[in-house]
């Protein structure tokens, strides 16, 4: 598969289908086969663009000690990306940290923003959220990158209702070898890009930095939610909806943190059926 040289890394992407554009960020350290159930049936009307985020999967692996790891580099990588393949305005949606990411896309490169579409997402962390972080790397401190990260994370992406199928057990085998692959010092640094993200204004302890901005994005956006996400529950991207005035808010029933891989009829309909009614729009730099 081909890769681009941008922004000082490599990244491994893949463009597939015909029809707009649509950009598709994977969550914390996991590559681009997140989205393998969702992206052939965005593909049937869509052009789909797959990418492994900088230090993940087959894109380039730049040390924590030469790059500072954030949604906002990795937004410049994809900005950049968009460039290279000349496609002009994008759908950007990304799920979990993938979420962020797109966030980012949308404050820093509007101009190349068709619309925006975080699912799962965040903009700001609770006191459960943040413990839930650091709690990952004490256990990577402790146990590298084994079975317990692999089990860790498997148990707070998943609802209780897809472990108990087949289907979500080899779900959470595939998805804990992928992680499993992060090395210890990439996949903290990327738990770090977190907690950055959910950082506040200096001497404000109540203002979350990023959802104060928010206001600021002016394409069309789609904010999605699984109703049985106990990881970041809805109600995190009920505050990214609230934030973006003109936003549009979606439930997935039954869908967990990634309704992408438990729900991926009901999601991939939800984003069709807001795709397909936004058109191109001029947007000015934010930056």
């Amino acid at each position: 598969m081909p890769t681009a040289s941008v922004n000082g890394t490599e990244l491994w992407y893949q463009v597939q289908g015909e029809g707009d554009p649509i950009l598709l960020l994977p969550g914390l350290g996991l590559d681009h086969n997140y989205y393998r159930f969702g992206e052939p049936l965005l593909r049937a009307k869509l052009k789909t663009i797959l990418v492994d985020p900088r230090g993940v999967g087959a894109s380039r692996k730049d040390s924590p000690a030469a790059v500072h790891y954030t949604p906002d580099l990795w937004a410049d990588d994809f900005a950049a990306l968009i460039d290279y393949l000349r496609l002009g305005q994008v759908h950007v949606l990304g799920s979990s940290l993938g979420g962020c990411m797109a966030q980012a896309m949308a404050l820093r490169h509007p101009r190349l923003c068709r619309s925006l579409i975080p699912i799962g997402s965040f903009s700001e962390a609770d006191r459960a959220m943040q413990l839930n972080f650091e709690l990952r790397k004490k256990i990577i401190a402790r146990c590298g990158m084994g079975e317990e990260i692999g089990l860790f994370m498997g148990l707070f992406t998943l609802t209780r209702e897809f472990m108990e199928t087949a289907a979500g057990q080899a779900v959470m085998q595939a998805n804990q070898a992928v992680v499993r692959a992060n090395s210890a010092e990439h996949y903290t640094a990327f738990i770090d890009s977190i907690l950055w993200w959910a950082r506040r204004l200096p001497g404000q302890k109540n203002t979350p930095l990023v959802t104060s901005e928010l206001g600021r994005i002016k394409c069309p956006t789609l904010v999605v939610a699984g109703d049985n996400d106990y990881f970041i529950p809805a109600s995190f991207s009920k505050i990214i909806h609230r934030a973006i005035a003109h936003s549009q808010y979606v439930e997935i029933a039954g869908g967990g943190h990634i309704p992408f891989i438990e729900k991926p009829q009901e999601t991939a309909q939800a984003v069709l059926d807001f795709v397909m009614h936004v058109q191109p729009h001029e947007a000015k730099s934010t930056m």
